[in-house]
């Protein structure tokens, strides 16, 4: 498994992230995916609110799958509450 990065200027270990209170660019200023180059172990790169995640692609394929299921169920509390599904 992969390490936790650092980031240079706080020196501190990221290991929660938030929604940013205020929209930044959205979505690539939330999210993004990347194919890695070969001189890398993982295949895609996932940045969450500007924290990589390098992940090989078996790996990559579950968290697709678990939050499309996720998804799915908010959407169904969405509907009966009757606000917006996603």
């Amino acid at each position: 498994m992969g390490n936790a990065s650092w980031l240079n200027s706080e020196r501190t270990q990221v290991t929660v992230t938030h929604e940013p209170s205020e929209p930044r660019n959205w979505p690539d200023g939330h999210v993004g995916v990347a194919l890695t180059g070969d001189e890398l172990g993982e295949c895609i790169e996932v940045t969450i609110h500007g924290v990589r995640h390098y992940l090989h692609s078996s790996t990559a394929r579950e968290l697709s799958d678990m939050l499309s299921s996720r998804i799915d169920e908010w959407n169904v509390t969405a509907r009966a509450a009757g606000v917006p599904e996603v």
